[in-house]
């Protein structure tokens, strides 16, 4: 099957004037959240077990969080792009699955983390499987947490509780565990990956445009879609070197958090699903300059650092905000240590089950 995603995923919420909105399965009206929505959408709704994401800022956790999903964005280099593909993204974005338990994440990472002839890497894996893995407790971690406001949105103050709360319980297992925010310079970091993900968007759409016999306009293109274009046309060769320099700066700086803690924990959105017309493609009162602020940040916050630094991320519902919406929280980790994060998701998902809440769109209800 099929399901719904922005237009060329370039929003973090499912709406679209072609296929119209998808919502969260707790709430009609509120986002599912993107880019991936209509596939955790549809995982948590019971219509299926499992849905394909990718990841480039967020993509795969954003709708874990909005919906109550696990949402797990892998390593770089962890799932490969072969036979045919290179890396997307510059290396940006992981491909990987939504799906409903710690279980079934570990259980379709051993079955996707397999090498391609051709890779341009490959990076190691532990000896025994993931699955086999998360039925062991993670050994002592130093653990750092933060609901720091990265992009300059302020945490709700239920979500950052909530975080909090987690916080407190990874203490009470006997981690090392401290408040501390990674050095980030989020809305700069924010435009400078803008970018990269825009370097050569025009290109791509002439491909298609050519290929479906559609003409590039603002008649065939939502208005930030067509702005992002219209930016596309105008960028420069040295304004994409200047932008992988500043990514480069940003995920040194975040490099250092990992040599004093093992794991980052944060919300995963700083807020939980807002409703439809916040964060979408159709807004006609963004301009490129502003697409940080009023399109992005809102949802990229605490996603976007790890599609810089190119390593594992993991949005877990472990808590439910007093309004009735699921709250992601986000666990992170060095380059290639996937099994850590899922340890310790598994622990908490012991401690914090979610398997039993049935959200008010659901299959059963039908």
């Amino acid at each position: 099957g099929r399901s719904a995603a922005p237009e060329y995923s370039m929003a973090g919420t499912t709406e679209g004037a072609l296929y119209g909105n998808t919502c969260t399965p707790w709430r009609a009206g509120h986002s599912a959240g993107g880019s991936t929505g209509g596939g955790m959408a549809a995982v948590i709704a019971g219509i299926v077990p499992i849905a394909h994401g990718s990841d480039i800022g967020g993509s795969i956790r954003i709708p874990a969080s909005f919906c109550g999903g696990v949402g797990l964005k892998p390593s770089r280099g962890r799932i490969s792009y072969g036979p045919m593909l290179d890396e997307l993204g510059y290396g940006l974005a992981q491909n990987f699955v939504q799906v409903k338990s710690v279980r079934d994440a570990a259980a379709m990472l051993d079955c996707l983390a397999v090498p391609q002839p051709g890779d341009p890497f490959v990076i190691p894996k532990p000896a025994e499987t993931y699955a086999a893995l998360i039925r062991r407790k993670p050994a002592r971690l130093k653990i750092g947490w933060s609901t720091d406001a990265l992009m300059g949105m302020k945490t709700d103050a239920d979500v950052a509780s909530a975080v909090a709360n987690v916080a407190r319980i990874l203490a009470d297992m006997g981690h090392d565990v401290s408040e501390e925010s990674p050095q980030f310079d989020g809305l700069n970091s924010m435009r400078s990956m803008m970018d990269v993900w825009f370097f050569g968007f025009d290109l791509r759409l002439a491909g298609y445009a050519k290929r479906s016999g559609h003409a590039i306009g603002p008649d065939t293109l939502e208005p930030v879609t067509f702005a992002i274009y219209e930016h596309a046309r105008r960028m420069k060769p040295e304004q994409f070197i200047n932008a992988m320099a500043a990514v480069n700066t940003a995920r040194r700086n975040l490099g250092a958090y990992f040599t004093r803690y093992d794991v980052w924990l944060s919300p995963t959105t700083p807020r939980v699903s807002e409703p439809w017309g916040n964060y979408n493609l159709g807004r006609t009162d963004a301009t490129i300059e502003e697409l940080p602020e009023k399109i992005f940040r809102g949802v990229c916050q605490f996603t976007l650092p790890y599609n810089i630094m190119g390593t594992p991320a993991i949005s877990l519902p472990l808590a439910m905000h007093p309004n009735g919406l699921p709250i992601g929280i986000q666990l992170g980790t060095r380059p290639a240590d996937e099994h850590i994060i899922l340890q310790l998701a598994a622990a908490l998902e012991e401690a914090l089950p979610w398997a039993g809440r049935l959200p008010a769109l659901h299959v059963s209800r039908a």
